[in-house]
């Protein structure tokens, strides 16, 4: 796994993923702006990334810069709850108010190596899946298999009416990347895939070391994909070669909700995962 080690981190922060992007030497972050008259509002969603500590003073220091201007931020899932903490309390003692999360999910699911387990039913789809399709894991993709996975995605994107990001965004995450491709064994057509990005953070989830983890991005199946229930064959074979061969110690599903009716929540509840919370939604208004 390339070292990318972040004090403050999530993958959608990157430029790629669209809007407006501010950049400095420790910190950076993506941000959707809109603006009435002299007044404007900024939204940062799961941002900044921060390189280290100085850099999330640094953008505290730039956020004061941003006059007549409402500050939105939705932290990311932050591993260590002593850095979760210290930004925490950073953030209240610049003016700062903690509200709820509106856009995003406000917890997670996390994986653990020793608690990733499926029941018998569910484990029954997976095996279902691998009698007509091989499932492979990788971390590289040439460019016929980026496309097909693209065009997968685009096809999920209109089916549930989400806007879709360009293709540049799984280009920047294959960086890091770990995939897994379902094949059909009589065509070899591709029919569904589970996108994940590898990144090492503080924990202190089992101990104050650094961990390596795969957050799960994208995921998608064409329609005899979804026919064959590939979703449980794709998510396993990621998830039990992710921790046995590419030494992964948490796996994260990037945003879960017992509270905002999240239809994708009770999936990711089969794994044997547990919610945690993310570090919390600050608001602020700069007038002068």
């Amino acid at each position: 796994m390339t070292s990318n080690l972040y004090y403050l981190f999530d993958p959608i922060q990157f430029p790629e993923f669209g809007f407006n992007f501010f950049k400095n030497k420790n910190f950076f972050y993506r941000f959707q702006e809109n603006k009435k008259f002299f007044f404007r509002t900024i939204y940062i969603p799961f941002g900044p990334v921060c390189n280290n500590k100085e850099g999330f003073n640094e953008f505290l220091k730039h956020l004061k810069t941003l006059k007549f201007t409402k500050i939105i931020i939705d932290l990311p899932m932050i591993y260590h709850k002593g850095i979760e903490e210290e930004i925490v309390s950073k953030l209240l003692k610049s003016g700062f108010k903690k509200k709820n999360y509106i856009y995003q999910d406000e917890e997670t699911i996390i994986i653990q190596k020793e608690n990733f387990k499926l029941n018998s039913k569910k484990f029954y789809k997976v095996k279902q899946g691998l009698k007509n399709f091989d499932v492979i894991v990788k971390k590289e993709l040439n460019n016929e298999e980026l496309e097909k996975i693209y065009q997968i995605y685009l096809f999920s994107a209109k089916r549930i009416g989400f806007l879709a990001k360009k293709i540049d965004v799984f280009k920047k995450l294959l960086e890091n990347a770990l995939v897994s491709l379902a094949i059909d064994k009589n065509t070899q057509n591709i029919e569904g895939y589970v996108f994940g990005y590898c990144f090492q953070s503080y924990q202190n989830i089992k101990g104050d070391n650094i961990a390596n983890f795969l957050m799960v991005m994208f995921t998608g199946l064409t329609d005899k994909g979804r026919e064959n229930n590939l979703g449980h064959s794709l998510h396993y074979q990621l998830f039990k070669e992710a921790f046995e061969n590419y030494q992964i110690d948490f796996i994260d599903f990037h945003g879960a909700s017992r509270t905002k009716n999240r239809s994708y929540t009770e999936f990711k509840k089969e794994w044997g995962g547990n919610f945690y919370s993310l570090a919390g939604s600050f608001q602020k208004i700069n007038l002068f």
